[in-house]
Parts: structure tokens; C-alpha cells; sequence
């Protein structure tokens, strides 16, 4: 099984990613997910369209390779 985890920087509230399950399913690439996580938590989870559970962790700091917008 793939562990899904989708890491949010500090301050990003709403994602979109696609389900690693799914596209390993016969190369399935229509299951996009799409959430939000509000600040005030740490973690979440989200679900494919298909079913299949996602963790949603917000990183304490910003990822490597991330911009910061100021």
C-alpha cells in the first residue's frame, strides 16, 4: 500500500493533488483531490473520488524549494 501523505506549508489553507493509488491503478489519473485544511490544525485527512484516504500535515516550517511570497 502507498502512504499518501499531503504536507502543507504554514500558511496554505487548501490544496489540490492527485491520488497516488489511483494512478498506480492502470494509470487511473482523473482522481484528483481537492481540500482544505484550516490554519488553527495541524493534520487532516481527504478522500478521492474513488475512495481512497489521504493524511493532510501541515509542516511546522517551509519546504525546501518553496517561495515565500513577500
Amino acid at each position: 500500500m502507498i502512504d499518501q501523505t499531503i504536507w502543507l506549508a504554514p500558511r496554505v489553507t487548501a490544496f489540490t493533488a492527485v491520488c497516488a493509488l489511483c494512478e498506480s491503478e492502470r494509470g487511473y489519473h482523473g482522481a484528483h483531490v481537492e481540500g482544505r485544511l484550516p490554519l488553527e490544525r495541524a493534520h487532516g485527512t481527504a478522500r478521492c473520488d474513488r475512495g481512497h484516504e489521504l493524511r493532510v500535515e501541515r509542516a511546522h516550517h517551509d519546504p525546501i524549494g518553496v517561495l515565500d511570497a513577500a
